[in-house]
């Protein structure tokens, strides 16, 4: 597996995983759109022959702060790593930019994701109530030590 910046020609890979994987939905122009944001923070994922298996898209909220917005990883490629590969990638990139600190929103019943964010040294802040657009909730993790990588 290597982890690569966000190319644009693999935007419709991309958003295949996205659709396939995450329970809400976005508009294939949110990839363009979170890259305009903070190129730094769009992360892929790729098998030996190029071909994209994962994604991780991040915002900078500000100076000292990110925000994870979209995280996914194609289903044949879970639990080998990609995800901890591209949560890893990404600490190491805020902590050189002076990001401080790392939040994301998750379903509570995402167990899976759950235990990879602690797993990785996030912790839970906060319970958001009907967070989500089917009216669902969230539980907001932050990763408040870049040191930890």
């Amino acid at each position: 597996m290597i982890i690569k910046d966000y190319d644009p020609r693999d935007r419709e890979r991309l958003y295949a995983i996205m659709c396939a994987s995450l329970d809400e939905s976005y508009e294939v122009e949110m990839l363009y759109y979170f890259h305009v944001q903070w190129p730094d923070g769009q992360l892929v994922a790729c098998d030996f022959t190029g071909m994209p298996i994962g994604l991780i898209s991040t915002l900078k909220e500000n100076t000292d702060h990110a925000r994870i917005m979209m995280f996914a990883v194609d289903e044949g490629y879970r639990s080998i790593g990609v995800g901890s590969g591209l949560l890893i990638r990404l600490k190491r990139v805020a902590m050189m930019q002076g990001i401080r600190r790392i939040s994301l929103e998750v379903r509570p019943s995402n167990t899976r994701a759950i235990n990879l964010y602690k797993h990785h040294g996030f912790i839970t802040s906060e319970m958001l109530r009907s967070y989500y657009n089917d009216g669902g909730d969230a539980v907001r993790m932050v990763l408040a030590n870049q040191l930890n990588i």
